[in-house]
């Protein structure tokens, strides 16, 4: 009876503490916790770097451009005003005739970039398949150094494939707004916490498969 009575009062805290977790996750930002270990941009240096590489984040419903993707693009674009450099972007959904082609280019256009500054690259649907794919026509332009847009959550992971693939010329940016940072509703605390959580699970999977 001492076992099962002492097993209930254990149950019962294990409990109480998920629901405690539940609640801050939930009506505060406190999943912000998790994010510091993911993020590794750097400041860039305005003249440094020849090629800006946006990695795809997909799209929405409709098909209209993914809040992830968006926040890359716009830190592209900044750093474009900075210095005028190619931006390459890599999505798996910039296949032939895809809306997404059309929605991420224009985009850009809107924000002042000239459409011979911009390329796709659309085979990609991992991580690792951007930063192979995207090196193949960054060797093919000639340049040594990019400047890698990835959204906070992303970065880490980013990193460990860019060290893996041995890419040095490869600098990840710091990215100051993000809506990882910006939660206003529960539904939103809980998409960050999902990207966060689906981060480390993808970088351990990286590092036991490889892939």
């Amino acid at each position: 009876m001492k076992k099962k009575k002492k097993l209930k009062y254990i149950m019962l805290g294990v409990t109480g503490i998920l629901l405690l977790l539940t609640v801050l996750i939930v009506f505060t930002n406190s999943y912000l916790l998790l994010l510091g270990p993911l993020e590794c941009g750097t400041e860039i240096d305005n003249n440094y770097g020849d090629v800006i590489l946006v990695l795809g984040g997909g799209l929405r419903k409709g098909p209209e451009i993914g809040f992830s993707t968006e926040e890359r693009l716009l830190l592209a674009v900044e750093l474009f005003h900075q210095k005028k450099r190619m931006i390459l972007i890599s999505d798996g959904s910039l296949y032939p005739r895809s809306p997404a082609i059309k929605k991420m280019t224009g985009f850009l256009v809107r924000k002042g970039i000239e459409p011979q500054y911009i390329r796709l690259e659309g085979k990609s649907q991992t991580t690792l398949d951007n930063l192979i794919n995207s090196q193949e026509i960054i060797r093919e332009m000639k340049s040594k150094k990019v400047i890698v847009c990835t959204s906070p959550y992303h970065q880490k992971r980013a990193r460990v494939i860019l060290d893996y693939l041995k890419l040095d010329n490869f600098k990840i940016v710091r990215m100051k707004n993000s809506e990882i940072y910006n939660a206003g509703s529960i539904k939103q605390r809980l998409r960050n916490l999902r990207l966060i959580l689906r981060e480390y699970m993808a970088i351990l999977k990286f590092k036991i498969f490889g892939k």
